[in-house]
């Protein structure tokens, strides 16, 4: 039996629950440096001042997005879909005009005009949280599609 190099002196059962553990880890540290952001956009800080938070974040995020699709993979529960992505794409949307209207809130700002424009960034966040989720449902179908017909192509 060949020994996984990757896994050094581990057993398969000992290698999984590495492997569960450094998942965790992550996506622990993930949604704590997205509360972090929040927190601090929130508390008046602007993104000058967290600007070095957000790099990261997204370095994560683009790493996870470009390595699960050029795998094929999606979820562990779900499929990609239209429907899905749309009603996904209202959480950024909902939460960039929650934080926008409560910094007009906390400098006293509040106008109908600076509503209307928190409408516009709401639907801007939201056509372009859509559109990018849109793009990887293509990708992914397209990757997976590829990936079940190897099989295939080499008989």
């Amino acid at each position: 039996m060949k020994k996984n190099k990757c896994a050094g002196n581990l057993d398969e059962m000992q290698n999984q629950k590495l492997l569960k553990l450094e998942e965790y880890g992550f996506w622990i540290v993930f949604w704590a440096l997205l509360l972090s952001i929040v927190v601090q956009l929130t508390a008046g800080l602007g993104i000058k001042e967290v600007i070095g938070e957000i790099i990261v974040f997204l370095m994560g995020s683009v790493y996870l997005a470009i390595t699960t699709l050029k795998n094929g993979l999606w979820t562990r529960s779900t499929v990609p879909s239209r429907k899905g992505n749309a009603l996904v794409s209202m959480i950024p949307a909902a939460v960039i005009g929650a934080l926008h209207v409560f910094r007009m809130i906390q400098s006293n700002r509040v106008t109908a005009n600076a509503l209307f424009v928190t409408f516009g960034i709401m639907a801007a966040a939201y056509a372009g949280c859509f559109a990018i989720l849109e793009l990887f449902r293509a990708n992914y179908q397209k990757r997976r599609s590829e990936l079940d017909n190897i099989g295939e192509s080499e008989e």
